[in-house]
């Protein structure tokens, strides 16, 4: 039996589209069923988070670059520095061949650690409004 996939977002609006499994009536499952479900759908909604995430970190990064004279100041000065850097690194490739290939290996570790660091930053500020609205939700209820 073939699951029909439907868009489960199209109810949200156009373009929000997440392929769950389409409602129809089920034939009884197995001992564990519901728990692959569950796990299915956890690593469906893990998923659309991270990538929720990626995008929302890289939008933040590129208003930081606009709206942000010091960020935007230090962007530019890495560039420069990588530029001289690589300009360093070809003229001496004939006597350190491997120079190049470690500045070019150097400058994607940076920038992946770089964006892993905001991606973190920003899961866990995400995480801190999600327990201060816990929080002062639970202070109304008591009161």
């Amino acid at each position: 039996m073939s699951e029909q996939l439907t868009p489960a977002g199209a109810a949200f609006g156009p373009g929000v589209v997440s392929f769950l499994p389409a409602k129809r009536d089920r034939e009884p499952q197995p001992p564990g069923a519901e728990l692959d479900d569950r796990l299915i759908l956890q690593g469906i909604l893990s998923e659309a988070f991270n990538e929720y995430i990626f995008v929302r970190v890289d939008n933040i990064l590129k208003l930081a670059g606009t709206n942000d004279a010091g960020y935007s100041k230090t962007v530019s000065k890495a560039g420069a520095t990588l530029d001289r850097l690589l300009a360093v690194a070809r003229e001496l490739e004939g006597q350190y061949p491997e120079l190049l290939e470690l500045v070019m290996d150097y400058e994607s570790f940076t920038a992946l650690e770089s964006g892993q660091s905001a991606e973190i930053a920003y899961k866990q500020g995400l995480r801190d409004c999600s327990h201060i609205h816990q929080e002062i939700m639970t202070f109304l209820q008591q009161r």
